[in-house]
């Protein structure tokens, strides 16, 4: 198996290619700036081509000299602010970089499969409380960055239904683990928690909502559901990948808590709260467990100490910088 990553040294991207080295597959990728090879398992490394999915021009030369089997499309800009329409780097990178992916891979390599990683924030509020969101809902994005998955998402079936390519559209919900970058919730309090401890901040954990509920799935589990997938997956369909269980912002914390032996003072900061987000994300996965067999393996406790251990583990630098918190 040939498999090219798009955004290949993102947190999802790092943790796929590493995924797909242990099923013994040859590896490339893209990053929007040259860059060295990335070690992966058992000593293999992934070449790495240039492409910035904001400029609009497809990956040609990857695709033509690479000719992978499959294509996963990571590459995107996923931090789309608080509130507004979205600034057109997003639009730019989420939305015409999914459309010049796919007129690449129409003329350069027709037969390849292609899976789409979007999101299950393209749901929006279910439809009713504790509803879990089906692929068959209608897509009610409630933000910029979802409302730019959305329309790359349509634009990918209809480049199925009229194009003729191997579209898989996946949506995976909420996924966090270690490398994840501070400008996510958990991955944030995980570095704040991580910077108290070390004695590098005051003992104040700065926060957005936490009385919202999200599905979290470990990004291990997400990359392997990519990978079945590609295995598995049938072209032109749509695939939820989320652990189906309701997890507060506010557990989240208590559990950081427990673990560093901390108690700090919690100051919710309005400007880290989103007008339209939704208090409650779920996903039914059905549809993929049915298809692929897949199921979360990781344990939520586990993945949150994954994640605060990755964060005391990095350097003072990077557990300083200023904040910013997405969810």
């Amino acid at each position: 198996m040939r498999l090219l990553i798009t955004g290949i040294r993102g947190f999802v991207g790092r943790h796929l290619a590493q995924r797909g080295s242990t099923l013994g597959w040859e590896i490339q990728g893209t990053s929007r700036l040259p860059a060295p090879p990335i070690p992966l398992f058992n000593g293999q490394q992934a070449k790495l081509g240039s492409w910035a999915p904001e400029s609009c021009f497809g990956p040609d030369l990857i695709l033509k000299e690479f000719q992978p089997d499959a294509v996963v499309h990571l590459a995107a800009e996923s931090f789309a602010g608080a509130n507004g329409l979205g600034s057109d780097s997003l639009w730019k990178a989420n939305f015409d970089g999914t459309r010049a992916l796919l007129d690449s891979v129409l003329h350069h390599a027709p037969k390849t499969l292609v899976v789409f990683g979007g999101t299950g924030l393209v749901y929006g509020a279910p439809l009713f409380a504790g509803a879990k969101s089906k692929e068959s809902d209608p897509l009610c994005p409630p933000n910029a960055y979802a409302a730019s998955k959305s329309c790359a998402d349509l634009l990918c079936q209809l480049a199925f239904s009229n194009a003729g390519l191997r579209v898989i559209r996946a949506r995976p919900f909420n996924h966090i683990g270690p490398g994840q970058s501070e400008k996510f919730a958990v991955s944030s309090f995980a570095r704040q928690f991580a910077a108290m401890k070390r004695g590098l901040m005051e003992p104040i954990l700065r926060t957005g909502n936490l009385g919202s509920f999200r599905d979290f799935t470990d990004v291990r589990d997400i990359v392997r559901g990519y990978t079945d997938l590609i295995q598995n997956g049938e072209p032109g369909e749509a695939y939820n990948m989320g652990s189906g269980v309701a997890t507060s912002m506010d557990s989240v914390v208590n559990h950081l808590c427990e673990m560093s032996g901390l108690r700090p003072e919690i100051i919710a900061d309005p400007s880290l709260f989103r007008r339209s987000d939704p208090l409650v994300l779920l996903a039914d996965s059905e549809k993929i467990q049915s298809r692929t067999g897949w199921v979360p393996k990781y344990d939520m406790v586990s993945t949150i100490r994954d994640l605060w251990t990755d964060w005391m583990t990095r350097s003072e630098t990077e557990l300083i910088t200023p904040l910013t918190i997405n969810r």
